[in-house]
């Protein structure tokens, strides 16, 4: 499946998520029209400089509670729509029988009063019933659950005062066996023995040959100009630089490589992953089956030196991308170019890791 913010492409066993950056000798002309992502910056959320991991942690092999609700993303939506023209959220929730507030909900790039929906992207317009019956499952069981429990109520008072003493014992004898590790924060498991890959943007050393291509808008304005290999790669991944800029497949037919509108490269220097949030080399990681923005801590990535960095990683990573090529229990590793994967993957040979919840751990600006 292809996101016009961020596209797939493939190399050896991995299936990338993220879109084609292009170099171009060009100077980008000064009334294009940029087009900005949702209210996340690239910044917002990273760790203030300086701060460290000073939290004391321990890893706990016990299951996190919540892992049996998490779900495949891609069975959360039983509906896109591709966004053209003058669609609005108003006319989108009309079309589709449901309120503009379930639009922002299910889209959470969007911002409030629906400013950026871009041509091309995909927009969630309609959720799985599966999902849906799952949550009403939930309310039903909660109202038997406040009925029994207004039943169980008067028992239990009589018991009561014969259980707290038992209790108050119990809980002196844990407290004391615990000690001082009762102090630190505990890391529970998320998954075991996940998958792991890597994913990047093409460079423009990976591509040369062909003659000078100009990069147009859709409306037939110049962005730049690059080789005609290049050209065709941006297109065939949808997204990339040209110039100064990070441009994306616009909503139109693409006919002589005019095709393009720009992304804010302030608020995104790296690109947008397929939420419309910023990519974080080394931070962002795309995944299926973890909920988005679900900060995780990664044992095996701890102490990693990275290329172009003088930071060594901290283990702390963000689910906030999602890929169509592969299903749960595998996590896609974002470090931004081909020879970054090349150097990381030499050094450490890792396929597979444990995935903790990531707690007080601090994402970190590595770039």
């Amino acid at each position: 499946m292809r996101f016009q913010s961020l596209s797939l492409a493939s190399l050896g066993l991995l299936l990338l998520t993220s879109g084609q950056f292009v170099k171009a000798d060009v100077p980008t002309s000064s009334n294009l029209a940029i087009i900005h992502g949702g209210t996340d910056t690239y910044a917002s959320a990273f760790a203030a400089e300086g701060d460290e991991d000073d939290v004391e942690f321990e890893l706990s092999e016990e299951y996190v509670e919540t892992t049996s609700s998490l779900y495949k993303r891609a069975d959360s939506c039983a509906k896109y729509h591709t966004v053209s023209g003058s669609d609005t959220c108003s006319k989108l929730a009309k079309k589709y029988g449901t309120t503009v507030e379930n639009i922002y909900k299910w889209n959470s790039q969007i911002k409030k009063g629906c400013p950026n929906l871009h041509n091309g992207k995909k927009y969630c317009v309609r959720k799985s019933k599966k999902i849906v019956n799952k949550i009403a499952k939930k309310k039903t069981t909660k109202k038997k659950a406040k009925t029994t429990k207004k039943k169980a109520k008067k028992a239990t008072k009589k018991k009561a005062k014969k259980s707290t003493k038992k209790q108050a014992k119990k809980s002196t004898k844990k407290a004391k066996s615990v000690g001082s590790s009762s102090n630190k924060e505990v890391r529970k498991k998320i998954q075991t023995q996940s998958d792991f890959t890597y994913y990047w943007i093409a460079q423009p050393e990976d591509y040369t040959g062909g003659k000078k291509v100009a990069v147009k808008t859709c409306s037939g304005e110049t962005i730049g100009s690059v080789n005609e290999n290049y050209a065709d790669a941006l297109v065939m991944e949808g997204t990339g630089i040209v110039g100064k800029n990070i441009v994306n497949l616009g909503g139109c037919t693409c006919t002589g490589y005019k095709c393009f509108l720009l992304i804010d490269k302030e608020s995104d220097p790296y690109g947008l992953t397929s939420y419309g949030t910023p990519l974080r080399p080394y931070v962002t990681v795309a995944s299926n089956d973890l909920k988005k923005n679900t900060k995780i801590y990664v044992p095996a990535l701890v102490g990693w030196k990275l290329p172009g960095s003088n930071k060594v990683h901290n283990g702390c990573l963000l689910a906030d991308d999602e890929s169509w090529s592969f299903n749960g229990k595998h996590i896609d590793f974002y470090v931004y170019s081909m020879s970054n994967y090349e150097k990381l993957d030499k050094a450490h040979r890792v396929n597979h890791v444990d995935i903790y919840e990531g707690g007080s751990c601090q994402i970190l600006n590595y770039l």
